[in-house]
């Protein structure tokens, strides 16, 4: 009986903001910083090869949980009569093969662009999968829903995936394997404005329902963060997409600091990752 509750999404549409700011969402989010040090520390000074290998498990992994999850969504729809959660959806359905979300799609682009080494993406990629795995593990109505003891396969999944978009590019950053520089602005522009484009496709042609990258709907109308609970629809983008340039500089400026210790504190050989 736990494995059948485990491969299920039930409770996922259940008090998703409850546990923000409270105890559940401190101790989660504290577990994720001291998960990030330890695996930082672990595989740091490494051996190239040995980098390459953690890397691409981190990578294998996230794809597996992604499609590992849609497995769950399908089989729910074939199985109950009746959906278990708004996550549960038919195989012929655009959310098995697509995302229109911004970590949903980079939780496919980022293996893809470190395992091709396509360069021009890697600037938005890295900067933008580090902006939406904080955001969510900051705002974590994806993992922290139900009831938070109670551990599901979904929730793993959210989480583990959300981490890996932070941890990998900072780990690929701060191993020297990739540098973040501001002279490549244009290329996390062009990125962006092509993500937003892509999911207001999906808003308006695929699902008039969904809110992806919040573009529609202002989702914390109403909740507990104070100035956005009480912006109206449509203006609340404006404040979204200055969180957004908020967020892009400030990973800009931390890699500007990382870089400059890099150039001093050489230790670690570049690698073609």
């Amino acid at each position: 009986m736990y494995l059948l509750s485990f491969f299920s999404s039930y409770g996922m549409d259940e008090n998703p903001t409850k546990y923000l700011f409270h105890f559940e969402h401190f101790l989660y989010f504290f577990l994720c910083i001291i998960t990030f040090i330890i695996l930082m520390k672990l595989y740091m000074h490494a051996s190239e090869k040995t980098r390459k290998r953690f890397v691409t498990f981190l990578l294998i992994l996230m794809l597996l949980l992604k499609y590992g999850g849609e497995v769950i969504f399908v089989s729910e729809y074939y199985l109950y009569s009746n959906p278990v959660s708004s996550f549960t959806h038919p195989f012929l359905d655009y959310r098995t093969f697509f995302s229109f979300q911004m970590c949903g799609v980079n939780n496919v682009l980022l293996p893809l662009v470190i395992w091709f080494n396509f360069k021009p993406a890697k600037d938005f990629v890295y900067v933008t999968s580090i902006i939406g795995g904080l955001a969510v593990l900051i705002y974590p109505a994806g993992v922290l829903y139900g009831s938070p003891l109670v551990i599901t396969f979904p929730m793993l999944r959210s989480l583990i995936v959300h981490f890996l978009l932070v941890f990998v590019p900072c780990f690929l950053m701060y191993t020297s394997e990739f540098k973040l520089e501001s002279k490549n602005w244009k290329n996390t522009l062009f990125g962006a404005i092509l993500i937003s484009i892509w999911s207001m496709y999906g808003n308006l042609f695929v699902d008039p329902s969904a809110n992806n990258m919040y573009l529609m709907i202002n989702p914390f109308y109403g909740g507990p963060i104070p100035i956005l609970n009480i912006i109206p629809n449509g203006y609340h983008v404006i404040v979204l997409l200055s969180l957004v340039f908020l967020g892009f500089l400030l990973v800009y400026y931390a890699a500007s600091k990382l870089n400059r210790y890099r150039d001093v504190h050489p230790y670690i050989e570049k690698s073609a990752l």
